[in-house]
């Protein structure tokens, strides 16, 4: 992903906003627990089956999926 604002880093704030100031889009995910070499991961998937093709998905381990709500 290439963000579209040239911005000199000394002029953005320690705790900038991800869509306003890092121009980052939110998307609904999708988490699906397997387990690989006796491992617990989860395949994280794009709702929106059309960024598929773009290869938008990770597996991570188990304990490296945070629940954000949760930390409000």
């Amino acid at each position: 992903m290439q963000c579209e604002k040239a911005t000199d880093w000394w002029d953005v704030s320690q705790n900038p906003d991800p869509a306003d100031d890092l121009g980052y889009e939110a998307v609904e995910l999708d988490l699906i627990a397997t387990t690989a070499d006796g491992t617990n991961r989860v395949l994280v998937l794009p709702t929106d089956e059309e960024m598929l093709a773009d290869d938008a998905f990770m597996i991570v381990d188990e304990g490296d999926v945070q629940d954000l709500d949760a930390t409000l």
